[in-house]
């Protein structure tokens, strides 16, 4: 028998959740071929929706998570958190102030695509250094680095760096930063013809890069808005797309208004405000009792050393969602593995397009060196929250740990929470404008301006940008209502659709016989690969799955560099002596050192590479500071400190007094 047809609001309702259900099964089985044991808390039947969107609306068998997704906004009424009056005022001043931005610099961010998205390259390196810092603070990965220090204690350093591919920021500052200005380009994708020339392959290739860049941008803008949803659903009597698009409309006001520039303005004012509220948490955290006299957790939370496997009875205390991380030794060699093909591939998302801001090669990488040591508020932050919320909250995982923030924020007076949501929300805020402005360049600049609208005038060309400003917004927040777990989105993103392009991205960097023909096909290849993996070997543990998916694309991607012919010996010179990357270039570089072009004896390859290991220790220990601190395990503390100063004096010596000339553009 038929489903009965429902009319009215009922009959919308229906119509919303087909519409939505859709975009939950796609979400589900990616989630199901990738991650083990089919064991995040995503499950399709969970939700009462049944094939091609019917839908049963009986409260008895609708879930929670459903149900608070979708119940109307007249079910919200008396919130576990309602805020104050003069809380709510803040957050708006917030909010005005930061779309008024927008309005200010219009004028001067609009006048042609070079100043829309790159503000004209002239912007000051600390600006882009603090912007940077804000941008990689955002609410969904803190809320999720969160969880992982509440579910692994010291280990959770291990686990993002390596796992997650933190270490990539501190790369920034040891080269990558000054080899991205160098190349002089508007994209990601249109830096290709900077390493593969003006050719056919070269066309084909820059326009692998632009999908895959668009793919990934997308990606990440559903990563961004489950977090936020998960956010402010705490806070605002709306269900969590409603409170999703509240926020995303204010961004969307002073990035398609302001441009770049306008995206830099509101990233600097944000750090100011994630910097107060840091030294803010510390002075709360410090005015409880220690740390260790609350916290009831297994020895092994404590400890730093990296184990095969965690405790025994990490697996009952922990979700779903994190406990692929129980077997620890695998997923740290595993992720090794992907982790080393992260950092030298470079950035491929809006942080490539912040360096090619700057005035010269020089600004670019100190703004990696703020980027690298302003980092450390993240830890600041989401230490101070993780402590907080074990305090009020306890150890035991009684509750959603990524919800530690919003949960601990209940706890604030009036006043200072609505300060802090307007902190919370500035780190979120920074890092989406990045992601919208940046998906826009590559829509414009890399589809439309070359390929529909060679003849559009400057000001066609921005009119255009916005509108891909708006529809980037909308895409990514429809794909965000596949996901209700924030790790999980995270970790299909950058296990899935960014190992493809891993392997050959480096390989462009590094290694001198890699073609524009053998980046496509690469890409094409481990693509399919991959998705093939998935379909037939879906169950597979996290730490196999990315160990494999990581050999089938380096296997691939040797051997199409094998089978196809190296790029052209001018076009390679030419790249080499403008970039200088170490690696493998001893045919093109002896051609260089023969035209003259550099030195025979050049040191600053290797003294890069040399950084890259400094830097990586560096950052890593700028890190433990404030956990130890927060812990007060002031041995360690004393220790870490050593390290990091130490450190940065070593780095004065190789990195600072190597910086390239303030001549050089």
């Amino acid at each position: 028998m038929p489903p009965p047809v429902l009319t009215g609001r009922r009959g919308i309702q229906l119509a919303k959740i087909k519409f939505l259900a859709i975009f939950f099964e796609i979400g589900q089985e990616v989630q199901n071929s990738f991650f083990v044991d089919n064991n995040f808390p995503i499950d399709i039947n969970d939700y009462s929706i049944k094939k091609w969107g019917r839908a049963d609306f009986s409260a008895e068998t609708s879930s929670l998570s459903w149900k608070k997704l979708c119940r109307p906004r007249s079910d919200f009424k008396g919130t576990d958190m309602n805020l104050h009056w003069i809380d709510l005022a803040i957050i708006a001043v917030y909010l005005v102030a930061v779309a008024a931005i927008g309005f200010v610099v219009k004028k001067r961010a609009t006048k042609k695509l070079d100043s829309f998205y790159l503000a004209d390259r002239n912007v000051p390196w600390w600006m882009l250094g603090l912007s940077g810092c804000s941008s990689y603070i955002d609410i969904g990965g803190t809320m999720s680095m969160i969880g992982a220090i509440f579910y692994l204690g010291l280990k959770s350093l291990w686990a993002t760096h390596i796992f997650w591919g933190w270490f990539i920021i501190c790369f920034y500052m040891a080269f990558q930063a000054k080899w991205i200005r160098r190349s002089g380009v508007m994209t990601f994708a249109e830096w290709n013809e900077t390493r593969f020339g003006a050719t056919k392959d070269a066309e084909a290739a820059r326009l692998a890069a632009a999908i895959f860049l668009l793919v990934l941008m997308i990606c990440n803008l559903m990563f961004i808005s489950v977090g936020t949803g998960k956010f402010v659903e705490e806070f605002l009597p709306f269900p969590r797309w409603e409170a999703t698009l509240i926020v995303l409309a204010v961004v969307g006001i002073y990035v398609t208004l302001g441009g770049f520039f306008g995206v830099i303005l509101t990233d600097v004012f944000q750090t100011i405000l994630i910097a107060i509220g840091a030294v803010i948490m510390v002075v709360m955290v410090f005015q409880k009792a220690p740390a260790a006299s609350f916290i009831s957790k297994d020895p092994g939370w404590f400890s730093l050393a990296p184990a095969g496997k965690l405790w025994p009875s990490y697996m009952a205390d922990t979700p779903p969602a994190y406990q692929h991380f129980n077997l620890f030794g695998p997923i740290l060699m595993a992720g090794f593995f992907w982790m080393v093909f992260r950092v030298l591939s470079g950035p491929n998302v809006w942080d490539f397009q912040f360096f090619l801001t700057t005035r010269t090669p020089r600004d670019a990488a100190l703004a990696g060196g703020m980027w690298t040591v302003g980092y450390t508020l993240r830890w600041i932050l989401g230490c101070a929250f993780m402590v907080l919320g074990i305090f009020y909250l306890g150890s035991q995982a009684g509750f959603d740990a990524e919800k530690i923030m919003p949960l601990v924020l209940q706890k604030f007076p009036v006043g200072m929470r609505g300060f802090f949501m307007a902190i919370l929300l500035a780190a979120l805020m920074s890092t989406i404008s990045a992601m919208i402005n940046v998906t826009s360049s590559v829509i414009i600049n890399d589809f439309i301006k070359r390929y529909f609208g060679k003849n559009l005038s400057q000001k066609r060309l921005v009119r255009y940008g916005q509108l891909a400003s708006v529809a980037a917004i909308l895409i990514g927040f429809i794909f965000s209502l596949s996901f209700t777990n924030i790790v999980t989105a995270w970790e299909t993103m950058v296990f899935v659709v960014v190992t493809v392009i891993l392997v050959p991205a480096t390989l462009r960097w590094f290694y001198w016989r890699f073609s524009a023909k053998g980046f496509v096909w690469s890409m094409g290849v481990s693509a399919v690969l991959i998705l093939a993996r998935i379909s037939f070997f879906g169950k597979l543990h996290s730490a196999a799955s990315l160990a494999t998916d990581m050999g089938l694309c380096f296997v691939t991607t040797i051997i199409v560099t094998l089978l196809t012919k190296p790029t052209d010996m001018e076009i390679l010179v030419k790249f080499y002596s403008r970039i200088r990357p170490f690696g493998f270039w001893g045919p093109v570089r002896r051609e260089a050192v023969k035209r003259g072009l550099v030195p025979a004896r050049d040191k600053m390859p290797a003294i890069d590479a040399l950084n890259g290991l400094i830097t990586a220790v560096f950052q890593f220990s700028l890190a433990l500071v404030p956990f130890y601190a927060f812990l007060r395990n002031w041995t360690q503390l004393g220790i870490w400190v050593g390290v990091a100063v130490g450190l940065s004096i070593v780095l004065y010596f190789t990195w600072y007094k190597n910086l390239p000339s303030r001549d050089e553009i």
